[in-house]
């Protein structure tokens, strides 16, 4: 391949070479038929087949059907990576039915903020499980032959201003939380492409940022695909090409094409670079499978469903209230017009039209008895006739055995191009459902959005909810089978429900001033922060209820490991309800005495399992170096500190229910120690300690160990000399630092 692709390169003239780096159209690449170089159509798709026929050159466009699925934030909450595996799979069959090449998703940008406006096509506000996910899904996508476009990297976390923020992040948070699902998706599936964001990060554009592109995604990660620009994001194309972006889009790309032009002939540009971009776009188009297949839409429906079903959560479930048994049913009503007029996907790019699409009044009534009583109202239709609407919704509720109320974020809310600007349901909504609740004790909500909302208002009155999330175009007969009880929820929250906006770490700071957001709150968002400040949260990460219950026991791991070591986790899992249902294990690591302060726990693996009534299952998780590590910034690099873990075993962040303490047995060093630590940081490290012991007399160790002594080592190493009156000298303390620079290996002798 390289040898054939370095030939065509040889015979294409700088203008076909300049031509090849940006798109032909909105959605397609250029095409060299003299050379048999073929264009390949790229389409949106996260959530299903955007699928976009242009008829000229004005833009006039018609969409096809195709499978809507369940939105990213949906996805994630199955935390099912063989049900991400397999959309990934489904996606990949309806784009080759299309001739489409490449799927430009998934968008793994984190959570930063409930209100971004595209927070629906994103996973979670944690980067394991984004990661993850992800992976899984572009497994799915790129094992059929076709390709995938991760995006935006990077810091893409809100709409506001999105062509030109500038987001100020510090090098621990853009590696632990915005870098890092990142690397671990490009590192364990190699993404085809890879879509550099709109914004700025830290100053400088990400399509030309060169140490985002080159030094840590081309040299660090070891990328060897396609880099290409979000649709317009280019904002100096040279400075673009010398960081490693490969292609522009949309295209053509006129004014550019000249630029670059004009730069080789300067020798402002060296073609080489042009070339090695050549390579890469190259690389991808032959990669590209041409054989369109024909699929079954209505199989495809049913996964979406199943998909749909997996990533239901239930909030709540007082006294056992769902599930219903609809056959012994005298009376139900149904009230929202998200009944009839389903929200059942975001808004924008990735807005697609369906194949099918199921609605809750419908499928609710063709799932009842003929004899009980069905009654409907839109209650919340925004009209002069509002007030009608309640008091019939709740005169209707007043009359039935059940109530289910459809409510959520109007597509109107939230969508690409704006970000919200509350968590908060309509109003209306939240005096409906209160109103329906003074009648009914027995009243569902069920929940359709795109990221969290606040239900404080009514989340006493209520007992029971649903969060549906846009489940696509099957949701509505998911919504069903799960209240029914045809199928047992297993989703969990994969994001963290706040009690107020304004208890959000990013609150201050969302979405920024002026030209600049400032990522103030560091590694501390999610779970991670509302833990760390021991705030009460509405719903927690990870949370999810089942109509059954599970038993934790038996948890194994050694006492003492080595950091570099693959280490085994396992424990047993008992389904001790009368349901048969799927639990999510989360696995969470924490860290006794960090140097560098670090959340109280963070997630590191995974798994749903599937039980039967009273079975029992072992399951193992392995652990690695980097599952016990963090950022060090003062490093540069990736550590582990000797210290104590714990691990956790759980079945949503705060429901811990086994932990176990190990010793991990590490060399890495935190922190370089030198004459400007105080005292007691040297006593407190291994080799730090070990230099004092080497160059100290045991009479100088005791009194430096002396608690009456704590003004002496709370004071810088340097002046030990004159603290202790001379007792400890200048010749000495310079001792100490030779034996710590000996021992750490940074200083030798021949």
């Amino acid at each position: 391949m390289d040898i054939k692709i370095d030939n065509l390169i040889e015979e294409l003239t700088l203008d076909e070479k300049i031509k090849l780096c940006s798109g032909a159209s909105m959605w397609t690449t250029e095409e060299i038929s003299r050379l048999g170089i073929p264009a390949i159509i790229m389409t949106d798709g996260p959530h299903g087949l955007r699928y976009v026929v242009e008829e000229n050159e004005f833009g006039a466009t018609s969409n096809k059907r195709t499978t809507c699925f369940p939105t990213s934030s949906a996805l994630a909450s199955s935390w099912n990576k063989d049900l991400l595996y397999l959309v990934g799979k489904t996606l990949a069959e309806e784009a080759k039915s299309l001739g489409v090449n490449i799927l430009l998703g998934p968008g793994i940008n984190i959570k930063r903020s409930p209100l971004g406006g595209r927070n629906f096509e994103y996973f979670s506000e944690d980067p394991i499980l984004t990661a993850d996910m992800a992976s899984e899904f572009i497994k799915g996508i790129q094992d059929q032959g076709v390709g995938t476009s991760l995006k935006h990297y990077v810091c893409n976390n809100q709409e506001y201003k999105r062509f030109s923020i500038n987001v100020k992040v510090a090098e621990r948070a853009l590696r632990e939380i915005y870098l890092h699902a990142f690397e671990r998706v490009v590192k364990e599936v190699k993404p085809w492409t890879i879509m550099a964001a709109y914004n700025r990060v830290n100053g400088i554009p990400a399509t030309q940022n060169n140490y985002l592109l080159k030094q840590i995604l081309r040299e660090e990660w070891g990328y060897e695909g396609l880099i290409i620009s979000d649709w317009g994001a280019v904002h100096d194309r040279i400075k673009a090409l010398k960081s490693g972006l490969d292609l522009e889009m949309p295209g053509p790309a006129r004014v550019n094409s000249e630029k670059i032009k004009q730069a080789i002939e300067k020798k402002d540009l060296e073609e080489k670079i042009l070339d090695n971009s050549l390579k890469r776009i190259l690389k991808t188009v032959f990669k590209a499978k041409k054989n369109k297949i024909i699929v079954d839409y209505e199989e495809h429906d049913k996964i979406a469903q199943k998909a749909a079903e997996e990533s239901i959560v239930l909030m709540k479930n007082e006294n056992n209230l769902l599930p219903i048994d609809f056959a012994k049913l005298n009376s139900i009503t149904v009230i929202g017009e998200m009944a009839v007029n389903p929200r059942y996907q975001g808004s924008g790019s990735s807005k697609v039209t369906p194949y099918n699409l199921s609605d809750g009044f419908t499928v609710i009534k063709n799932s009842i008895p003929k004899s009980t009583e069905f009654n409907y109202s839109s209650g919340y239709k925004t009209d002069e006739k509002l007030e009608i609407q309640l008091k019939d919704a709740v005169n209707k509720a007043a009359k039935s055995d059940y109530v289910i109320v459809f409510a959520g974020i109007p597509e109107e809310y939230e969508s690409e191009g704006f970000d919200r600007k509350n968590i908060d349901l309509p109003e209306i909504q939240n005096k409906l459902i209160n109103e329906v609740a003074k009648v009914n004790e027995n009243i569902i909500v069920v929940l359709n959005n795109g990221s969290a909302v606040n239900m404080s208002s009514w989340i006493n009155e209520v007992p029971a909810i649903l969060e549906a999330w846009l489940p696509g175009q099957a949701g509505a007969k998911a919504i069903v089978n799960v209240i029914s009880g045809k199928v047992n929820p297993s989703g969990k929250l994969s994001e963290t429900f706040p009690v107020a906006l304004e208890h959000n770490p990013s609150h201050l700071n969302f979405p920024g001033f002026n030209e600049e957001v400032n990522y103030a709150e560091g590694i501390y968002i999610g779970y991670r922060y509302f833990e760390k400040k021991n705030i009460t949260t509405q719903f927690t990460f990870g949370h999810g209820l089942s109509y059954t219950e599970f038993e934790y026991k038996n948890l194994n791991v050694k006492n003492e490991v080595e950091a570099r070591n693959k280490i085994k986790v396992s424990l047993k899992i008992k389904n001790i309800g009368n349901r048969a249902g799927k639990e999510v294990v989360q696995l969470y690591i924490s860290q006794k005495n960090p140097y560098y302060d670090r959340p109280v726990k963070e997630l590191k693996k995974f798994k749903k399992v599937v039980l039967n009534i009273g079975e029992s299952k072992e399951i193992e998780f392995t652990l690695s170096y980097r599952d016990f590590a963090y950022y060090n910034p003062e490093i540069g690099d990736w550590i582990v500190e000797n210290d104590i873990y714990e691990i956790i075993l759980a079945s949503s962040s705060k429901d811990i229910r086994l932990k176990k303490q190990i010793r991990v047995n590490s060399k890495d060093t935190a922190h370089n120690l030198d004459v400007n630590d105080p005292v007691i940081d040297w006593l407190n490290d291994q080799i730090g300690k070990k230099a004092l012991m080497e160059a100290l007399n045991d009479n100088q160790i005791d009194y430096l160990e002396d608690k009456e002594n704590i003004y002496v080592t709370e004071r810088p190493l340097y002046r030990l000399d004159f603290l202790s009156e001379n007792m400890i000298t200048e010749k000495e303390i310079n001792k100490i630092i030779l034996n710590y620079r000996i021992f750490r290996g940074d200083c030798y002798f021949n």
